[in-house]
């Protein structure tokens, strides 16, 4: 009888099998829509009304879908084809070069790359950061610095290059003017966080699997920061990503980091992850797994676009690649509002000085500071630039 009953029992499991192995728990199909990602991305007026519905968090998702298309295989993401700010703000304050003409990396970049066996045919990142906006830098577990990347689509670089505002006499123009810069509502930057790997294949086994990695270098440089014409070449692993547009007139921030994140680096999250948001990574994050991408292993930290909540609360976000010492004193909004420049000043200090020491702005903007600054349209990477020379 016992016999008889388990083998009804197996045979009723066997013919529910089909059902069961076909519907997984969360349907990549039915969560990922890159044409409706794409369309978040490219239509201000989508996104704008997808924003001040409610939907923040929703849009935060939809735009790193989209910039990260192709989600699985090794082909350029769509990110990947902005402009490096490296060769936006160049050294000598000369004109970019057109959009869709970025130069090569330099030939001794390209040798080693060869050397090393990695796919020329893929993209190389210019990590020519290696400190955080606080002026620190971030050390991963591997004693190496934590590197950046900033990066503009070609709605921003044209603003840039029509305005001249890629060297600081374009700046210093528009403040003599009383010109405010005002990007275009489909301008996007990317800020991007990295660990690096170069040649080192015990860090690339550890990381491998776990975070998206690309082909990368950045110049040596000498006591006065001056380049050495020597590079380090090899591989690094995406950390972070701040994603930032302009949908609405103070734009939008997104910030997501990959969840080993503080197995790898000397900083951990500060602040808490919303419930809500912890609900759509649990979503997207399950679709991305059902698909084999590398992309299910980043998660979204949060979104901000107000300065204060309904009570009058400073609203903070941060990510703790990139900006990790001061986690508890970050609104990417209020910051970000200070971009401004003065002819007799310079640029607004971001850094206030509170009982005895400094924070940072948060909640709404300090405009009685600011007066006599030019703005400059919540952009600080236009701080990059140089004088014409």
């Amino acid at each position: 009888m016992r016999i008889r009953r388990l083998f009804l029992v197996l045979l009723g499991f066997a013919a529910l099998a089909p059902f069961i192995l076909t519907v997984p728990s969360i349907r990549a199909a039915d969560t990922i829509n890159t044409q409706q990602a794409k369309t978040l991305v490219s239509d201000a007026g989508a996104a704008k009304s997808m924003l001040t519905a409610g939907g923040a968090d929703e849009l935060g998702w939809q735009w790193f879908i989209w910039l990260n298309t192709p989600l699985t295989g090794v082909d350029p993401k769509v990110w990947e084809g902005w402009r490096q700010s490296s060769s936006v703000y160049l050294p000598n304050g000369a004109p970019p070069s057109p959009w869709g003409q970025e130069p090569a990396p330099p030939q001794a970049v390209i040798a080693a790359a060869r050397q090393q066996g990695l796919n020329t045919n893929l993209p190389f990142h210019n990590l020519d950061s290696d400190v955080q906006s606080d002026g620190l830098a971030l050390r991963d577990n591997y004693h190496q610095n934590v590197r950046y990347q900033i990066l503009m689509n070609q709605d921003t670089f044209n603003y840039i290059v029509q305005t001249k505002v890629y060297n600081m006499n374009g700046q210093q123009a528009m403040a003599q003017a009383n010109t405010p810069l005002n990007f275009p509502a489909t301008a996007f930057e990317i800020k991007t966080s990295w660990i690096w790997i170069g040649t080192n294949k015990d860090i690339l086994n550890k990381l491998q699997g776990k975070y998206y990695i690309v082909n990368a270098y950045y110049a040596l440089v000498d006591a006065s920061g001056v380049p050495t014409g020597v590079y380090q070449v090899g591989r690094a692993a995406l950390s972070g990503m701040h994603i930032i547009a302009k949908p609405v007139p103070q734009w939008f921030w997104v910030t997501f980091q990959n969840v080993y994140d503080a197995q790898n680096t000397q900083s951990t999250n500060q602040l808490p992850i919303s419930p809500d948001v912890q609900q759509l990574n649990r979503k997207y994050r399950g679709a991305l797994q059902g698909m084999g991408s590398i992309f299910a292993n980043y998660q979204m930290m949060g979104t901000q676009w107000q300065f204060v909540d309904s009570a009058g609360k400073p609203l903070l976000l941060a990510n703790s690649q990139i900006e990790s010492a001061f986690q508890g004193s970050s609104s990417c909004v209020t910051c970000h509002s200070t971009a401004s420049y003065s002819v007799q000043n310079g640029y607004f200090n971001q850094v206030k000085e509170q009982d005895g020491g400094i924070t940072y702005y948060t909640g709404e903007p300090p405009t009685d500071k600011m007066k006599g600054y030019n703005p400059q349209d919540f952009v600080w990477s236009l701080k990059r630039a140089q004088w014409q020379r």
